[in-house]
């Protein structure tokens, strides 16, 4: 998924998450809410507090964690990690370079007490995972797996099953370890939705990916961002009774 404007999603992400809406006589928030890039913004609100977590690709520290308290004013408290990986190309040594590659799209969760930021890197062909209890101090706890799961959305299902969707116009599915240290031994990943850019029409020139899975009322909410060729940024949204499918889909937005 490529950087767009976090108003674009801030408004579907929170829907979702938890019942909102401003109380009189807020004074209206103008964009851009932040004065940087700020990427693929993925969005959780544990108590009070909304933190929201974005792309750095080839710089570290990576992943940085940012706080609100009103989705408008937001200070950055923490990175997932200081190091992505202990090579030439992230060190810029020996001749190598990660440049424009790193971690891309990560995945901000919170379940039973612990957050958890995941990420994927075509650096290492993993997908990397960073765990805390305490998002803004640490200390935060580090695994990684192959494969790198493209532009995945972290899932904790109510029956305890933990999953990743993932993908780019073809959107699958697959089964993680209870905790969140691999895929499923005996388990292969499916596919859930064969083409999420269709809703969008015309042929893409950005497939339909930035996966983020939530659940709501019993059903599953898949949104996405595509490119159609010659059209605008455009949010789909697929809706299903069970993860596995089948989905039906919508367009929710162009802008």
């Amino acid at each position: 998924m490529r950087p767009a404007s976090i108003h674009r999603v801030l408004l579907f992400l929170v829907a979702l998450s938890s019942p909102w809406q401003l109380p009189p006589a807020v004074a209206q928030a103008h964009n851009p809410l932040v004065y940087a890039d700020v990427p693929d913004p993925s969005i959780i609100r544990v108590g009070k507090a909304y933190y929201m977590s974005s792309t750095t690709m080839h710089l570290s520290p990576g992943v940085p964690i940012m706080k609100s308290t009103d989705l408008v004013n937001w200070h950055l408290v923490s990175y997932a990690y200081d190091t992505l990986t202990s090579t030439d190309a992230m060190a810029l040594t020996h001749g190598q370079s990660t440049y424009g590659r790193g971690s891309w799209a990560s995945s901000l969760r919170y379940h039973q007490g612990t957050y958890y930021v995941s990420t994927f890197a075509k650096t290492t062909g993993k997908t990397h995972v960073y765990s805390t209890k305490n998002i803004e101090k640490g200390p935060w706890k580090a695994v990684s797996f192959r494969p790198s799961l493209h532009d995945h959305s972290l899932f904790f299902d109510d029956d305890g099953r933990v999953y990743m969707v993932y993908g780019s116009g073809k959107i699958e599915l697959a089964e993680l370890t209870a905790d969140v240290s691999g895929l499923r031994p005996g388990t292969t990943p499916q596919v859930i939705i064969e083409n999420a850019s269709a809703p969008a029409g015309a042929t893409p020139g950005l497939p339909a990916e930035g996966s983020q899975l939530f659940k709501v009322n019993g059903k599953y909410y898949l949104f996405n961002i595509a490119w159609p060729r010659g059209g605008m940024r455009t949010v789909i949204v697929h809706r299903a009774d069970k993860i596995t499918g089948p989905y039906e889909g919508r367009v929710a937005l162009q802008d």
